[in-house]
């Protein structure tokens, strides 16, 4: 509850400076985007001083949300977003890989980026812009499938989700086109859970991937 409170406060805070820089400028704008995901799972365990690391392969899914620009110097924004976001992983190699079998998991989000955006000063017909900033992330819901079983793995799961963002993107006019890649920061396996206690296992499990959308901005 504590990091909810605190990501709440950060993000009321930004909002508040940006609209407030905005107001100023009279320039602030909406949009609304969609796209694709492709993200993975990085899961370390670890007992006794060893450990084991793996990477799943990349899931594809889909971005859909909105976002505002809200200008603070001729060459930088505040560009904050909300966005449904599917992450998640697939590990396909057969019974010789590291889950024992075809495993799917797929992690449906609600993510806040808060992002600064960089407008590239440079004279042409299209208007590039680099972004960087964190986000965090509300769990929505979580299944695993599992040699084609399904089943809720949202009890294993923090319900937030912190990681960074970094990427670039080109306007054409309304319409922009926007490749970004997050980087997982935080746990989303819920090491409170008495798993980690009963079998004396450490579990750091990340996920990270690209993001590739076009925007229309009103």
């Amino acid at each position: 509850m504590k990091n909810i409170f605190f990501t709440v406060f950060v993000a009321v805070g930004l909002l508040f400076f940006g609209s407030q820089q905005a107001n100023a400028q009279q320039d602030i704008s909406f949009g609304v985007k969609g796209g694709i995901s492709l993200y993975n799972i990085n899961t370390s365990v670890s007992a006794g001083g060893f450990s084991i690391d793996e990477t799943s392969d990349r899931r594809l899914g889909f971005v859909l949300g909105a976002y505002a620009i809200v200008p603070f110097h001729d060459m930088f924004a505040f560009q904050p977003e909300l966005l449904f976001v599917q992450k998640g992983g697939n590990d396909s190699n057969g019974d010789d890989d590291f889950f024992g079998g075809d495993t799917e998991l797929i992690l449906n989000y609600i993510d806040i980026p808060l992002l600064v955006r960089f407008n590239v000063p440079i004279e042409t017909n299209l208007n590039p812009y680099l972004i960087a900033g964190p986000s965090v992330g509300f769990l929505v819901s979580a299944t695993e499938k599992f040699d084609g079983e399904s089943e809720d793995a949202s009890d294993f799961l923090n319900s937030l989700n912190f990681g960074f963002n970094i990427g670039a993107g080109v306007n054409f006019g309304q319409l922009n086109v926007d490749l970004r890649y997050e980087f997982g920061l935080s746990n989303i396996f819920d090491d409170e859970d008495d798993f980690d206690d009963f079998f004396e296992l450490n579990f750091d499990v990340t996920t990270s991937g690209l993001m590739l959308t076009v925007g229309y901005t009103f």
